[in-house]
């Protein structure tokens, strides 16, 4: 599942590329080993150490990439497709860093800063402690010089694998000290000392070596000291950051959808398709108003709860479903499915504060619609009781379509229209007449890309999905309208640009989640001259409109639709004989819809579009009957 292919300024691109290239290359394979083997995953650690990808919020001036928030989050999303354990792993890493950047103490930004970033020496993290209510698990008392500290610090992560990791313990006022410390059992001469048990049994990421260290009277120079953080603090660290540990989360169902896409793929079986592609809409929606939430200031905390609570959910039902199609299989430790589905739970936990928790068993315990049937004594559900009764069902979550207008945007079919060179004549043959029969009909033959039509991606992809294995509701969205035709007038070769789409948003707002895009480009008057519609010149080539393949890219990634039409004969320009645009949506089965018409009709948002396709076994595609639901 190609998810993180997406526009960048060249050198974030250059982050996110040369992670992604490594992981699928080095780390991908190794997944499993990664998750048991200490020596593996620290093998996988220093190989983005290498990379210099493992200070990527830390300033350039002391080594690191300085990416924004949002490229850090895409970073987490992929390292978590790929492999939990390193995922977690170096998220500790990268957070003691940015604790460091944070830091008033200069002494120690030189010391371990520049050496951060390309995993010299590598840091982790021990303060999860400061969450849990009552008496401080860890204390620190101030003594000359530093502070002493004595207690218990949970669950650390890292042993035999991080050099130092920074702690915290809560001082008398409330207040909390952090400081760096080894991480390695230590006694000083003054008495103090540190001890950590033997690494815990966990059910997941065993590899990562979590245990619990013991402060006997250890002495914690100031010089050690990376800040003081005031009373609840890390209540309202805990706040601002809620949605950041999401990209782990959806970064595992990506992982887990990967699984299912490739039993889709080799067991052909429609109903696993079906499920591909609502996953794939629902996860694309989460994603999508995940990183709209990060970067709008006005959501409210229960907002990104929720929005916290569905990426969990999301990534334990993903895990859970590619369990159920490897089947028996997923019951081995060693399966990929069975390794995603415990990392999913380890990310269902990580981080979590008693509001996490209760946004999570509120998304997980939504109320099913219970029916007591008196008769038998057991609970029933409203639409099993109807069919029972020989009643169709009304489903709990029916989507409601407001419109005042039914617009066809298909042409009428007949044997003069226009045809892609090589395609098969449309041909019509009476075999039935009225007079003789009592009934008329006739066979009628044309191709699968004739006509107003949709493709499948099974005509770019030999193991894409057929026409006949689209999902019904998959064929019903909302569109979107963008306008090009001043800029066809002045060339016909034109394809539509990232700044055209931008353009467009500047007056009608961002393109939402699941809309089509469909592409107005005047094209539509020229169907009765063939000529004119496919436009070719002597050399045979065809010159009209379509989507550039940057903007094509843009829509798929950034703004997650579900396809594209247009009222040319190909949603790529008649000069791209590649089949760029074609080739990008239908990485997946999304829609593509050429040869509309009456897009002159349509509003540039608002539209509802029912799209009637030929179920043909093994299609290409198929003419297709297109209606505008107009509001």
């Amino acid at each position: 599942m190609d998810c993180d292919r997406q526009v960048f300024p060249k050198d974030i691109f250059s982050v996110l590329d040369t992670a992604e290239s490594y992981l699928l290359n080095q780390v991908a394979g190794k997944a499993n080993e990664i998750d048991i083997d200490p020596d593996a995953l620290l093998q996988a650690l220093r190989g983005l150490g290498k990379l210099g990808l493992l200070a990527l919020r830390v300033p350039r001036q002391w080594g690191g990439k300085e990416v924004s928030e949002e490229t850090f989050a895409h970073f987490q999303e992929l390292v978590a497709r790929y492999s939990g354990a390193l995922a977690f792993l170096q998220t500790q890493h990268q957070s003691a860093a940015g604790m460091l950047v944070a830091s008033s103490n200069s002494s120690l930004q030189q010391e371990y800063l520049p050496r951060m970033g390309n995993g010299e020496v590598l840091v982790g993290v021990g303060f999860s402690q400061l969450r849990r209510e009552g008496e401080p698990l860890t204390v620190a008392t101030p003594v000359s010089g530093g502070y002493q500290l004595d207690g218990v610090v949970p669950w650390v992560t890292g042993w035999g694998i991080f050099d130092d990791f920074i702690v915290a313990a809560t001082l008398p006022d409330g207040r909390a000290v952090f400081g760096v410390m080894p991480f390695q059992e230590t006694e000083q001469e003054s008495g103090g000392s540190i001890t950590f048990t033997t690494p815990a049994q966990l059910a997941a990421m065993t590899s990562t070596n979590t245990i619990t260290a013991t402060l006997s009277c250890y002495f914690l120079p100031q010089e050690h000291v990376v800040f003081i953080k005031p009373v609840g603090w890390i209540h309202e660290n805990d706040k601002n950051n809620v949605l950041r540990a999401t990209f782990l989360a959806t970064g595992c169902a990506i992982a887990g959808l990967d699984i299912i896409e490739s039993a889709a793929n080799t067991k052909s079986l429609p109903f696993i398709s079906n499920a591909v592609t609502s996953f794939q809409q629902e996860l694309g929606e989460c994603r999508t108003t995940i990183r709209k939430a990060q970067k709008n200031s006005g959501v409210k905390l229960a907002e990104k709860l929720q929005l916290r609570a569905w990426a969990i959910d999301l990534a334990t039902r993903i895990a859970h479903a590619a369990i159920t199609v490897s089947s028996g299989a997923a019951n081995y430790l060693h399966h990929p499915a069975q390794r995603i589905y415990r990392e999913a739970l380890v990310f269902t936990v990580t981080g979590q504060t008693s509001a996490v928790m209760e946004a999570t068993l509120e998304r997980l315990t939504r109320p099913y619609p219970n029916y007591k049937d008196n008769s038998c004594g057991v609970g029933v559900s409203p639409a099993v009781k109807s069919m029972v009764a020989g009643k169709m069902p009304t489903p709990q979550n029916l989507k409601n379509i407001t419109y005042s207008r039914v617009i066809h945007l298909s042409h009428v079919i007949d044997t003069d229209i226009p045809r892609w060179q090589g395609d098969s004549p449309i041909e019509f043959e009476t075999v039935a007449k009225l007079e003789k029969d009592g009934y008329y009909l006739r066979r009628f033959s044309l191709g699968e890309h004739s006509a107003t039509h949709i493709n499948a991606p099974i005509g770019f992809y030999n193991s894409g999905v057929a026409i006949d294995q689209y999902p019904a509701e998959s064929l019903v969205l909302p569109a979107v309208v963008i306008d090009i035709r001043e800029q066809v007038a002045n060339n016909p070769d034109y394809a539509l640009t990232v700044a055209d789409i931008l353009a467009w948003e500047e007056q009608h707002g961002e393109i939402s989640t699941d809309n089509i895009v469909l592409l107005y480009t005047g094209w539509q008057e020229k169907w009765s001259d063939r000529t004119a519609f496919m436009n070719q010149d002597n050399q045979g080539s065809m010159h009209f409109p379509g989507f550039g393949s940057d903007a094509t890219q843009f829509l798929l990634n950034k703004r997650q639709i579900a396809g594209v039409g247009i009222d040319t004969h190909g949603v790529d320009c008649g000069q791209d004989t590649t089949f760029a645009t074609n080739r990008l949506v239908l990485e997946k089965p999304r829609i593509v819809l050429e040869n509309l018409t009456n897009l002159d009709q349509l509003p540039p948002k608002g539209t509802t579009l029912a799209i009637g396709v030929l179920r043909l076994r093994g299609g290409s595609g198929s003419p297709a009957g297109v209606m505008a639901l107009v509001p």
